[in-house]
């Protein structure tokens, strides 16, 4: 019972200093108010009263502003705050004692005054309101008491009875009113200054998790330079292109979020081999779980249906984050991905469940773990790395698909994520054609748009092998000139640059060349929205940034074996 009490003690004390310390900055326009009324008093009651009631009533407030400052005593500060109630209030009431019904008045105007300054500095506290309002009242309701001694007929004692009440009803609703306004800025204020604190820690964890590959690829860039032998030069390669693709999964899970948040993300839905895709995800993610002494296990992979129409990126990237997370956080035993399917009205309702041995967690810290900008513990991030994002991102996506990412887990019994979504049965595709390799084409004259001098110098580099001749422009203006100079087999324009964007461009070049020209747009973002604004401008493909060197290959080849488009594009 004593521990049920401690909190809401703590509360009314904290309410209550909270009310002091608003008082406390309220002093001098107290004391300026007590002289003010006091002198213009002084004609009409006499100087004594005033003498006497301003002693009194500046006594606590020197009592309250220098002996209270540090006081823990909730009955002390309700003390105070009444008896200033009953000192200052009393004062209203030698106005009708010594001049009559004007007095009357001027007693109802102060108090008035009196009542609305107590619900504004007591929005914090109830108990602390409800002491300092209750002298107020009292004295209210001796006024038509006051006013019938002196001789008022009942239509002025009503005038009065109801004056009185209609007062203390305002002040009470004026503080209701205002205490709510102030909660409510208070805990916008607090959620506030948690995401801010929340994004900066944000900000420094992926500082942190770009400077580690940066790093990475600046020492294996320097170590190539040192001129080392053939196998140390193979490894500082490898240095470099594992941490490039680890900063392309960062970039990556930013984007995502990102597309999640403004509502861009889309879900293909093409046919896929189901069982191939899980066995395959269990393949990869095997010899990392040997690595670690841990076993990986697939329940349940052959009652799976073979084909479904969906988004394999999508359910790749969300087994993935689980695998990645289960193996993290588990030491010894196992990891699991059991499958389950279940016919539906929509189609098949599929579960994936990702369980380990692991530590687990409490329930306040699952309830953390799809927060965005957040991870279920603070030190997880020192620990392990990462942002925190992968499983905000799969939960997400699973909802997109129909589905939900949820997770059952006990403190030291391990965890399990479910990943269900819903999908229909698709027939098997077509057997692709084989596709000609970039080598076995003659080589290209291949023109490169980008604003970024380290993007075209890499350009260079990837299209070396594949190109007898690469020409570089910065900006969509210098591209259609370097089209008319000279003829190219391909144009790849980024679409953001200065003077003239790559949409621009793209329908310029499409006028002036017609449709025989091969243009393939450089895009950080490959949402539908700007996929259908290529096209519109006329646009063969698109390369997503950062970019691979196969997709780059795959791409041209597309593009150069496809047959050329209808015109579409207007000068």
């Amino acid at each position: 019972m004593e521990q049920q009490r401690a909190p809401a003690f703590a509360a009314h004390l904290s309410g209550l200093q909270d009310v002091l310390a608003a008082r406390r900055g309220q002093l001098r326009l107290r004391i300026v108010m007590l002289l003010i009324i006091g002198l213009c008093c002084i004609p009409a009651v006499g100087w004594p009263i005033v003498l006497v009631w301003a002693a009194a009533y500046l006594a606590l407030q020197v009592f309250e502003t220098i002996w209270m400052r540090e006081t823990r005593s909730a009955l002390l500060i309700l003390t105070i705050l009444n008896l200033n109630s009953w000192v200052f209030g009393l004062f209203a009431l030698s106005g009708p004692i010594t001049t009559g019904p004007w007095g009357l008045a001027g007693a109802v105007a102060m108090l008035a005054g009196a009542m609305t300054n107590t619900a504004l500095s007591n929005q914090r506290s109830t108990i602390g309101f409800a002491a300092a309002s209750v002298p107020f009242a009292v004295y209210l309701t001796a006024l038509p008491i006051m006013g019938v001694r002196m001789g008022g007929d009942a239509e002025q004692l009503m005038i009065l009875v109801l004056t009185s009440g209609l007062l203390v009803a305002a002040t009470v609703m004026l503080w209701r009113t205002s205490s709510r306004a102030l909660v409510a800025e208070s805990a916008a204020r607090a959620s506030a200054e948690a995401a801010n604190a929340a994004k900066s820690a944000f900000v420094a964890m992926v500082s942190h998790e770009l400077r580690t590959p940066i790093s990475a690829i600046m020492a294996g860039a320097e170590a190539i330079d040192s001129g080392q032998g053939p196998a140390s030069q193979l490894s500082n390669k490898q240095l470099i292109v594992d941490a490039a693709r680890m900063m392309r999964f960062l970039l990556n899970d930013l984007l995502d979020l990102s597309k999640l948040e403004a509502g861009r993300m889309s879900i293909e839905e093409i046919p896929i081999d189901l069982r191939r895709l899980v066995r395959d995800t269990v393949r990869f993610w095997r010899p990392e779980a040997h690595a670690r002494g841990l076993r990986l296990r697939l329940d349940g992979g052959r009652h799976l249906p073979r084909w479904i129409a969906s988004d394999p990126t999508r359910i790749r990237q969300v087994l993935n984050n689980l695998f990645s997370n289960a193996l993290k956080f588990t030491e010894e035993g196992c990891v699991s991905l059991t499958a389950k399917v279940a016919p539906t009205e929509a189609g098949l309702a599929l579960a994936l469940t990702v369980s380990d041995t692991g530590a687990g967690m409490t329930e306040a810290r699952a309830e953390r773990l799809f927060q965005p900008f957040a991870q279920a513990d603070a030190t997880i991030a020192r620990t392990h790395g990462g942002t925190g994002l992968g499983l905000t991102i799969s939960r997400d996506l699973a909802r997109l698909m129909g589905g939900d990412l949820s997770v059952a887990s006990v403190a030291g019994q391990g965890s399990a994520f479910a990943f269900s979504f819903v999908v229909r049965e698709a027939d098997a595709p077509a057997e692709a054609e084989t596709v000609v390799q970039p080598s076995d084409r003659p080589r290209l004259r291949i023109l490169v748009a980008d604003d970024h001098e380290v993007n075209r110098r890499a350009f260079n580099l990837l299209l070396a092998p594949i190109a007898d001749r690469v020409v570089t422009v910065s900006d969509g203006l210098e591209a259609v000139d370097a089209a008319g100079a000279e003829p190219f087999d391909l144009i790849l324009l980024d679409l953001n640059m200065p003077r003239m964007n790559g949409l621009e461009a793209a329908a310029k070049l499409r006028g002036i060349h017609g449709q025989g020209l091969r243009i393939v747009a450089l895009t950080a973002s490959v949402s539908p929205a700007d996929m259908d604004a290529c096209r519109a401008a006329g646009m063969d493909a698109f390369v997503a940034k950062p970019v691979e060197t196969q997709e780059l290959y795959r791409v041209i080849d597309e593009v150069l074996s496809a047959e050329p488009a209808p015109a579409s594009v207007a000068a």
